[in-house]
């Protein structure tokens, strides 16, 4: 019987080696046209205050409709992303000023667009006793936004982050 339980043994030991593919992953990714942050970035740099109109802006994968992912903006809401109480208005670029006194005839569209890959790494053994969990995080984010007076293209602002590289460690 002994003999028995040390084959079982050597035959488990290369089964359990290869556990770190048993840990979890996870993928959440914000739908769009987009296949990586220069795609997106490329896109947004190509469209031009005073020139590109909302249905070129559209044409560029900016839009709320069929795209996804963005919001549609009234004037009142592009006033509260823009206008600060402790800065003064002559502060402000002066397309956002033409926008906030075209009042009505001023629109604006937000986007955010997210795309990270979860990974646990590590120990299977020490994850799945929940002693520590290791994750590494790789991604990309753009925001992104449009404001038009009437069919055109004002101003436009953009942040995010090219490059996600995370590692986080959880300890129990």
């Amino acid at each position: 019987m002994d003999g028995f339980r040390l084959c079982l043994l050597c035959c488990a030991l290369p089964l359990l080696a290869g556990c770190g593919n048993l840990l979890p992953s996870e993928r959440a990714e914000v739908s769009s046209g987009f296949r990586d942050y220069l795609d997106a970035e490329t896109s947004f740099a190509r469209a031009t205050p005073g020139s590109t109109t909302r249905v070129e802006l559209f044409k560029l994968g900016f839009d709320p409709q069929h795209g996804g992912n963005g919001r549609i903006l009234s004037f009142l809401d592009v006033r509260q992303l823009f206008v600060q109480p402790n800065i003064p208005i002559e502060y402000l670029p002066d397309s956002l000023v033409t926008c906030l006194q075209a009042k009505d005839r001023c629109t604006g569209y937000a986007f955010e667009y997210t795309q990270t890959d979860s990974q646990r790494v590590g120990s299977f053994w020490a994850d799945v006793l929940n002693f520590r969990k290791n994750r590494q995080v790789q991604g990309w984010n753009l925001r992104a936004v449009f404001v038009l007076v009437d069919d055109t293209l004002v101003h436009k602002v953009s942040n995010g982050e090219p490059q996600i590289r995370r590692y986080q460690v959880q300890r129990n």
